[in-house]
């Protein structure tokens, strides 16, 4: 069987997970503290990076775009389900534009910023002098997610989804960004209620059921985020 070695609230383990939940091929998910620098996962990742996917034939691949691509490749033409990448070329670069936008420009400027200050510095608060979290780069980080969160809603009213007319791995990619944030109660959802729609359709999905049941150690998400209709 598949594993996929991942971290419950790192947005590209998220990814990665919604996909193989779409395409309704099963795996086991591994718990990887990262920061714990574990000797076997070494060994496999010397990066020390997730997700990494190791597949029936125990062939590793590391990355989350590697491993997209991979399962994108092997999986969306054997299923009845339709494609996440899928189109005319048009339509294909659109979704892999927006995939980019939320994997590199959303993260460093949003998602990174949050998930460095809130959970990395408290798993790695043995390690490090500055434990506490940076208040001014979480306003910063704030202020970002107001224009993403803007452009975001612009997307979301010309079309039935992100970046088209269906579901696709710009949706995948922006939600599991979008949950990890959601987890930390870092979206003030009344003053984005398009997205708060759309958000509602991708957490009623059967491939995110898992996403809302996770928990980690020393922080609780906010009530409405394990309900599907909020």
């Amino acid at each position: 069987m598949i594993k996929l070695f991942q971290f419950k609230l790192c947005p590209f383990s998220r990814r990665v997970r919604l996909t193989l939940e779409e395409y309704n091929i099963s795996f086991v998910t591994i718990d990887e503290i990262i920061w714990n620098e574990r000797k076997e996962f070494l060994a496999i990742n010397p990066a020390r990076s997730l997700p990494v996917l190791i597949d029936e034939a125990d062939n590793i691949i590391i990355n989350n775009y590697a491993i997209i691509e991979y399962i994108e490749e092997k999986y969306s033409h054997t299923t009845n389900v339709a494609s996440l990448i899928s189109g005319n070329l048009s339509s294909k670069a659109e979704i892999r534009r927006l995939v980019d936008w939320y994997d590199n420009k959303f993260y460093n400027e949003v998602s990174k910023i949050i998930l460095r200050e809130l959970i990395d510095k408290y798993y790695m608060k043995n390690r490090i002098n500055d434990k506490s979290p940076n208040m001014e780069l979480l306003r910063i980080a704030h202020e970002n997610s107001i224009y993403h969160l803007e452009y975001l809603s612009h997307l979301i009213s010309s079309r039935s989804w992100i970046a088209g007319e269906v579901i696709s791995q710009a949706d995948i990619a922006a939600a599991s960004h979008i949950s990890c944030l959601d987890y930390l109660n870092k979206i003030d959802w009344d003053k984005w209620l398009e997205i708060k729609n759309w958000y509602a359709r991708i957490k009623s999905r059967p491939s995110f059921s898992p996403i809302l049941e996770d928990r980690i150690a020393g922080f609780q998400p906010p009530s409405h985020y394990s309900n599907p209709d909020f």
